[in-house]
């Protein structure tokens, strides 16, 4: 199955890794098909997001992929999980499901990008933890921190000959923004090493992965 129809008009490739909230910092990176940076930025509130992708030229030409942002609501803390009682969440009325916080991942942006995909753009949702262990990213560094940032750095630059990226540390936003552009230019042209596929749904957007 063919997921990108016209794949000779494809010339950019866009990768967006999207936080959960305006707080923590989202990124955007646009490959060409050889995988060579053209734009390279960081984005901040959904606002921003709109902006570059409103006024960014060619949208039909291109394949977009946003990550999936984690659900920063979510309890993630030894003593949130200690503070709470032990009953069923779904049987507890005490247990309130306020802002969504028992849900995983967050719906942030999501009508937006059903909209982009309802006017024929060819847009998509990623999983980065699922492009991190393709590359080979270490699982015992913690996410997110200056080591993991480190080591996906410098696997991008020895697997996919990435010499634009510069020696010193790069926001790890940006990092995993290409990850996602990586995707969308493997699931346009093919790739001889991985197995691109749709690997779930998320908001009525398929999840692209390998």
């Amino acid at each position: 199955m063919d997921i990108i129809k016209d794949k000779n008009s494809k010339v950019s490739f866009i990768g967006i890794s999207l936080g959960g909230l305006s707080t923590i910092e989202s990124a955007v990176a646009v490959l060409d098909s050889n995988l060579h940076i053209i734009t390279l930025d960081k984005l901040f509130s959904m606002s921003d997001v709109k902006y570059f992708l409103d006024n960014f030229a060619g949208k039909q030409n291109a394949v977009i992929m946003v990550s999936i942002p984690e659900n920063q609501v979510m309890l993630d803390h030894k003593w949130k999980y200690n503070s709470r009682t032990y009953d069923l969440v779904n049987f507890d009325k005490k247990m309130i499901n306020r802002e969504d916080w028992t849900n995983r991942f967050s719906l942030r942006g999501s009508e937006y990008f059903k909209e982009l995909s309802s006017k024929n753009i060819d847009i998509f949702r990623f999983d980065i933890d699922n492009m991190k262990k393709v590359m080979g990213n270490c699982y015992a560094y913690r996410n997110r921190t200056p080591i993991d940032c480190k080591s996906l750095q410098d696997t991008l630059r020895m697997k996919y000959n990435m010499r634009e990226l510069p020696v010193n540390m790069l926001p790890v936003a940006q990092l995993e923004a290409i990850l996602g552009a990586i995707l969308a230019q493997m699931i346009t042209f093919g790739n001889d090493e991985f197995d691109c596929k749709i690997i779930g749904e998320f908001e009525e957007l398929p999840i692209l992965g390998i």
